[in-house]
């Protein structure tokens, strides 16, 4: 256990952590019916740190243009007037409580604010977790757009939820670690602090979201791969794909998508429902891969995992196609990048928003720049990053 919060007072204490964003690499759509999905860790991160002390309680959220404080006696009134304590796992708020924390932020029952939805999580989070106000200053920097369905959202909600897990004493940032390739966990004990941080996480994600799946806090959490089926979360370690994510600019709604497919597998039940087995069989074949890749022991090996890969990555987008959830925006991505030899699909929702070109682990320079200089060149933004990066991780202290 990490020194809890009453042997520190008087003591300033400085927390950094980092969580990644997220990419569907298979299952978009047809996870909705109960189909596999599977989820990697992207390499590009929100940073939290969390800095005790003072005589306020300060909350900085610069990309949701947040920046709120109260006084350390406003908090210790609210924790009083709520009958709180310190939860020991995710409990949500009574009724009674959460009526009153939203009377406090003056949020009704139908907000749909996400400023308003950020300070509501942040003041559960910060009331349960905690085993008494504390004074402190939370600022939060992030690589990943928000509303990007890249999981911005889960990751600050990851971040937080460890960072307050540890200056409560819940949790210590040496005993951390993630399941192997083939999903075993050796150190049962520290695979529980991760279980329990992104517990908390999808406690925040219920409050923002109403009913996420729950991919997106789990693979915040463990980073690697994530495949998640009927609410069930399988986390895997994975080598890091390479990959170029490209965002096409074209915004998107992605209630009207699943709608839509939703409308068309009515229409067309023989039709679709085959679509959406379809889908269920790659992401399955996908997480095979995977573990190929994870396991590879020589160029022959890769060579033949990427190769499968890169197939699946194709017939993918074809079929989401099928279910009508493509672009032109993404349709000319992958015309471009199958120009340069490369794969590319949608990524989320679809209608617009983000793709991915996924690259083999010897893919020539050359070509990818080559590919990334045309797709700018058309107006697309493209970073080059990888996914199966890093989980949940402590910078300071370490």
């Amino acid at each position: 256990m990490t020194t809890n919060m009453s042997e520190n007072e008087g003591a300033s204490q400085v927390v950094e952590v980092s969580a990644p964003g997220k990419v569907i690499l298979h299952g978009e759509h047809s996870v909705v019916y109960g189909k596999q999905a599977v989820a990697l860790s992207l390499n590009l991160r929100t940073h939290l740190t969390l800095t005790t002390g003072g005589s306020s309680v300060i909350l900085d959220l610069p990309d949701v243009a947040i920046n709120e404080s109260w006084t350390l006696k406003t908090m210790q009134d609210l924790w009083s007037q709520l009958g709180c304590k310190q939860e020991s796992d995710a409990t949500p708020l009574s009724e009674e409580q959460a009526a009153y924390l939203c009377q406090f932020l003056g949020i009704a029952d139908d907000v749909t604010s996400p400023q308003k939805l950020a300070l509501l999580s942040f003041l559960h989070l910060y009331l349960a977790i905690l085993p008494c106000p504390v004074a402190l200053k939370i600022s939060v920097s992030s690589q990943l757009p928000t509303g990007a369905g890249l999981g911005s959202s889960a990751a600050y909600a990851v971040c937080l939820s460890a960072a307050l897990l540890h200056i409560s004493g819940s949790l210590n940032p040496c005993q951390l670690s993630s399941p192997a390739a083939d999903g075993s966990v050796t150190d049962i004990g520290s695979f529980s602090n991760l279980k329990n941080v992104c517990h908390w996480a999808f406690r925040s994600e219920q409050i923002v979201h109403g009913t996420p799946s729950g991919i997106d806090n789990s693979i915040c959490t463990y980073g690697g791969a994530v495949s998640f089926k009927c609410g069930n979360s399988s986390p895997m370690h994975v080598p890091q794909l390479q990959v170029l994510l490209v965002n096409t600019g074209v915004p998107r709604s992605t209630k009207a998508l699943v709608t839509g497919v939703r409308e068309r597998r009515e229409r067309l039940m023989t039709v679709v429902e085959p679509i959406l087995q379809s889908l269920d069989a790659l992401a399955d074949k996908g997480v095979q891969v995977l573990r190929q890749l994870a396991s590879a022991a020589d160029d022959n090996e890769y060579n033949s995992a990427y190769s499968t890969l890169f197939e699946l990555v194709d017939i993918n987008h074809a079929l989401l196609c099928a279910l009508g959830v493509s672009h032109p925006s993404l349709d000319r991505l992958v015309g471009i990048s199958r120009s340069h030899d490369l794969h590319a699909k949608l990524t989320g929702a679809g209608g617009g928003g983000f793709g991915i070109v996924v690259l083999g682990h010897a893919t020539p320079e050359a070509r990818v720049a080559a590919c990334r200089k045309e797709l700018e060149d058309a107006g697309y933004q493209v970073w080059t990053t990888s996914l199966g990066a890093p989980g949940l991780t402590f910078h300071h202290p370490q």
